[in-house]
């Protein structure tokens, strides 16, 4: 990081910083730097757009949501009587 790049002051919990910390211990950089590649990295999905979803979680998504549409159904039923 040059010396003319714009500081900012930051307020963070004293144990984000110690993960910060360590995490820059092993990827060999300063804080600066590994605090500056993690937001530039945020900021790109960010901007990527929607993240997309792989097919075991879409399953498991839409068998969560039928299990619960069935019990709803079900429920629905008790209610009202089986016809």
């Amino acid at each position: 990081m040059a010396r003319d790049e714009p500081q900012t002051n930051l307020r963070i919990p004293a144990a984000l910083k110690e993960r910060l910390i360590e995490a820059s211990v092993k990827s060999k950089r300063s804080l600066t730097a590994e605090i500056v590649a993690r937001l530039e990295e945020s900021l790109a999905h960010d901007s990527a757009g929607p993240r997309s979803i792989d097919e075991q979680t879409l399953d498991l998504f839409a068998d969560t949501v039928a299990g619960k549409v069935v019990q709803a159904l079900g429920e629905q039923q008790q209610r009202h009587g089986k016809r």
